[in-house]
């Protein structure tokens, strides 16, 4: 745990160098790798805070990678606090950029990923 809390405050210093050098999509890279921490300390609200500031400026950027992988965790977590449609529409969409971008290992995963989200969906109507 110490090494997460390492990583943690190390990612917290780039965040803060990033805002004071006005560095949109280098935040949202920090914000996306301090979310995946969170998620990984059973925080899902901060994480989910985290993820939506991302995902935002990777759009805004037209930063399509990131959008995607940002994407695909919000999605995600969307889908376990109570907004499926939403956490599904999310992940259609890293899947579609996933593919436009030709990263065919990532949009496999992530297509799998959506079956199993559909499938759970089905279940839960």
């Amino acid at each position: 745990m110490e090494q997460q809390e390492a990583i943690k405050v190390q990612l917290e210093q780039r965040l803060r160098e990033c805002e004071q050098k006005n560095d949109s999509v280098g935040k949202a890279e920090m914000l996306f790798e301090l979310a995946k921490l969170e998620v990984d300390a059973g925080n899902q609200e901060q994480a989910l805070l985290m993820l939506l500031e991302a995902y935002s400026r990777f759009q805004k950027a037209g930063e399509a990678k990131g959008h995607c992988f940002t994407g695909e965790l919000l999605g995600q977590l969307l889908f376990v606090s109570g907004n499926p449609q939403d956490g599904l529409a999310v992940v259609r969409e890293a899947l579609r950029g996933f593919t436009e971008m030709g990263m065919t290992t990532e949009a496999e995963k992530t297509e799998q990923l959506l079956s199993v989200m559909e499938e759970h969906a089905a279940d839960n109507k």
